[in-house]
């Protein structure tokens, strides 16, 4: 049975109980990350409001459990949410496959809004896994289709983290048919300062550009052993390269930063800016604006845009739909079936929603293409999606 906390005591008509949301992220580990999910969330809770249902009226309230990238923490947070009778999970990805089955047992949804990992959701055999972020398989599918025209010898770097291995995987497909476009591939230690030797190994294998998917340390860390010895080597690589860390780390260096392009989900949606431009003032007239501790040239702050307190944000919509649906938060089993029909708009103005066949909250085709310069980033001219594509203001 669901655990509920009376507002106003008892069950009285006019009462108003109370759901548990937890997230499951990394606070502590990789702030970035676990604020803007957990931001996101406290924000769809917000815009939900009161939830009006055929057995009452609930509100959410949300409980931060911090992961710190580590499966056994992630795989404990999940077990605790359910002993505490949570109405759902949004989870950044660490751990997931084997949390799920914690989750599935006390018919918990669990949302990843993370990592994108092509294992991690299967609508057949983990029915109640979602996702509303971009996949590593759309990520990879997309780097391989820009990249391979350019006639480049790609050096594949991927870190031995759990977000590294996924990646390593999706760009094994994506690159496959093309085998002649990859001059090497490596495994960086996640846990290495110095990746001198493996950028030296990438540039003797003849790499004419290296596709980093790693950490945000890593990638700082492999800009720098490339750049500190005169290499500007094209680097390349997935969301975790727009992570304010990597600007962070490089703050005495920016110039080393300038030409790093990124494969990340498209934030503004084919109808236009303005229903993102919405979310963003309400995002930030909530909490700030997100300050990346570095600026520009000329003196200006650096600023990161919500993108994925947007995926996080819209989750909790839908889930807010979904309980409405169900009439019973309390009916584990309707929510579920409820999830895999409604749909929502979401903060930039798609349209969010699951039905039996995919629990994939973000089309493969979204990802774009963005390069720094400056500290701040913007869409690439020279990919059809990108280049029609506004740049988001970063600048405060």
């Amino acid at each position: 049975m669901l655990v509920v906390a009376a507002g106003c005591g008892g069950s009285d008509p006019g009462t108003v109980q109370t759901l548990t949301l937890v997230v499951n992220a990394p606070f502590s580990t990789s702030p970035y990350v676990g604020e803007t999910i957990a931001r996101g969330v406290e924000l769809g809770v917000s815009s939900a409001g009161q939830i009006d249902t055929d057995n009452g009226s609930y509100r959410l309230q949300v409980r931060r459990l911090d992961n710190a990238l580590s499966p056994r923490e992630a795989i404990a947070n999940v077990r605790r949410a359910a002993a505490d009778g949570a109405v759902a999970i949004v989870d950044e990805g660490t751990g997931v496959d084997a949390s799920w089955r914690i989750a599935q047992d006390a018919k918990i949804p669990l949302a990843i809004t993370y990592q994108g990992g092509s294992g991690l959701v299967d609508a057949e055999t983990r029915p109640n896994v979602f996702r509303i972020a971009p996949t590593d398989r759309g990520i990879a599918f997309r780097l391989a289709e820009y990249l391979i025209p350019k006639g480049l010898r790609v050096a594949i770097l991927t870190d031995d983290s759990g977000y590294g291995e996924e990646g390593r995987a999706a760009l094994a497909k994506s690159f496959g048919s093309n085998p002649e476009s990859v001059a090497i591939r490596l495994r960086l230690p996640v846990a290495a300062q110095d990746l001198s030797p493996q950028v030296l190994q990438a540039r003797r294998a003849g790499a004419s550009a290296l596709l980093v998917w790693a950490r945000p340390a890593t990638i700082a860390n492999v800009l720098t052993a490339a750049r500190s010895r005169r290499w500007n080597v094209p680097l390349y690589t997935p969301p975790s390269g727009a992570d304010p860390l990597v600007r962070q780390q490089l703050a005495d260096q920016p110039d080393w930063i300038d030409g790093l392009v990124f494969a990340s989900g498209r934030m503004t949606a084919e109808l236009g800016p303005q229903a993102w431009e919405r979310f963003e003032a309400q995002f930030e007239g909530r909490y700030g604006p997100d300050r990346v501790g570095v600026r520009t040239a000329e003196g200006d702050e650096v600023v990161q845009p919500p993108e994925y307190a947007m995926y996080s944000y819209d989750f909790v919509n839908v889930l807010a739909a979904a309980l409405r649906q169900a009439g019973d938060p309390k009916d584990r089993e309707a929510v579920l079936d409820a999830l895999n029909q409604v749909t929502v708009r979401g903060a930039n103005g798609d349209e969010r929603g699951f039905n039996l066949s995919n629990h994939e909250g973000v089309v493969d085709d979204d990802v774009y293409f963005a390069r720094f310069r400056d500290m701040t980033f913007s869409p690439v001219n020279d990919d059809p999606l990108s280049s029609t594509l506004p740049m988001i203001n970063q600048l405060r």
